[in-house]
């Protein structure tokens, strides 16, 4: 009888415990986001205030995050006891622009379509390079281009000394079963980088032939060892 009146005490108690406010959960805590704001992300998941923290489902909370925020790539909840959680964000970040029917876009390096540009922003992603005829269709924010060599054109770009990247303007992919990629200068001439393959070479190519070469409109490095003029 003892044992068993102990035991239901013991039960009682830790109900009660369970129960009570102590492990409700009174704070959200953001961190590691830069393109939104901790309150916009909070009111989100606001209904797990008042939740019991150990009722709270983490991976439920995880995919609203990362799937509602286009810019939020992984979202990661960790309980604090008693009463806290904290949820840690990995954002997206742009990677290069794109152009689709004279609309601007940013993209990451997965190759996601983050956000519409307006012409008055591009300035301030000149660090990007410009990438044309990424896509034959209309866009849509949060969706992932698929067309080869498209992510190639800011990975080779990004390999570029200072001097490059002031020469080249933008990129665009041609319309090749290929789907090369294609440089153009400031000054109209059109390098011709076919994949990302052989990068390093292409490039050592490119800058001996820009300093041998200065009427030449079309540099063709599809083959590095032997590259044409014309």
């Amino acid at each position: 009888m003892l044992i068993a009146v102990f035991l239901a005490l013991v039960v009682w108690g830790l109900n009660f415990f369970y129960s009570s406010e102590y492990f409700k959960i009174k704070s959200i805590d953001i961190q590691d986001n830069a393109y939104y704001k901790d309150e916009d992300i909070v009111a989100m998941i606001d209904k797990i205030i008042g939740t019991n923290i150990f009722e709270v489902d983490k991976k439920g909370v995880e995919d609203t995050v990362a799937g509602k925020l286009n810019w939020v790539k992984e979202a990661e909840l960790s309980k604090i006891f008693p009463d806290k959680v904290i949820i840690k964000l990995v954002e997206r970040k742009p990677y290069l622009k794109i152009v689709c029917r004279d609309e601007y876009f940013l993209v990451d390096d997965e190759g996601v379509v983050l956000d519409k540009i307006n012409e008055g922003e591009i300035d301030s992603y000149g660090h990007l390079i410009l990438v044309r005829n990424a896509v034959s269709y209309s866009v849509n924010i949060g969706e992932k281009i698929a067309k080869k060599n498209v992510l190639s054109c800011a990975e080779v770009y990004r390999v570029f000394d200072a001097g490059l990247k002031n020469m080249v303007k933008e990129a665009r992919i041609e319309e090749n079963l290929s789907g090369d990629i294609v440089f153009e200068t400031n000054d109209g001439k059109e390098i011709i980088f076919g994949d990302s393959s052989y990068a390093v070479e292409k490039i050592e190519a490119l800058k001996q032939l820009l300093k041998e070469e200065t009427n030449c409109n079309i540099i063709d490095l599809r083959s590095p060892e032997n590259p044409v003029i014309k």
